[in-house]
């Protein structure tokens, strides 16, 4: 399957944190397309010439998927060669344990493991080098436009009962309407 529009999208957003120094600021942010599921990833691979069926190719995915996730619950991190390394880290309550409580034998993994998460580590060597500054040159950048935040409610004080939509406008509109109103 071709595809019509290659381009990595980029949309600008003003930094809204009136504590930030970099309140006011334009910043680049993703432009988030559909999401691909498992069938439209196994309908991809079977288009680019694979010499397996799409059923074959989604029944060793969520085999894999699944064997992943139990490697990584013993603690294992998987690599895939040529994508990267899923690891598992531990996310602890705030406040930690002190040096007493342990030496009173308070440990109690249930009680200072607040979550298990997965992280991702893109592989970063050689040709297969997908780390961040490296992948950017894979990808075909293209701004969109400016996203902003609308104010439904200006007349609302109530954070809690204000509402907003967002709001794309393409750059050389935005440009057009920013000289227009200065």
């Amino acid at each position: 399957m071709a595809v019509k529009n290659p381009q990595f999208g980029i949309n600008l957003r003003m930094n809204e944190n009136l504590r930030s120094v970099a309140y006011g600021k334009y910043y680049p942010k993703a432009v988030e397309k559909e999401t691909i599921s498992l069938r439209g990833l196994t309908k991809h691979m079977e288009e680019h010439h694979s010499i397996y069926g799409r059923d074959v190719i989604e029944g060793v995915i969520t085999k894999m998927a699944g064997c992943i996730t139990e490697l990584i619950s013993q603690g294992n991190p998987v690599k895939i060669d040529g994508l990267g390394t899923f690891v598992p880290t531990v996310e602890s309550v705030k406040d930690g344990i002190t040096k007493s409580e342990l030496l009173s034998g308070k440990w109690n993994a249930a009680l200072y493991v607040k979550a298990i998460h997965i992280r991702f580590r893109p592989e970063g060597a050689g040709d297969d080098d997908i780390t961040s500054r490296n992948f950017k040159n894979q990808c075909a950048l293209s701004t969109y436009g400016v996203e902003e935040k609308i104010d439904l409610t200006p007349e609302e004080d109530d954070p809690k009962k204000k509402e907003f939509i967002k709001r794309v406008t393409p750059l050389d509109d935005w440009i057009k309407d920013q000289k227009k109103a200065n």
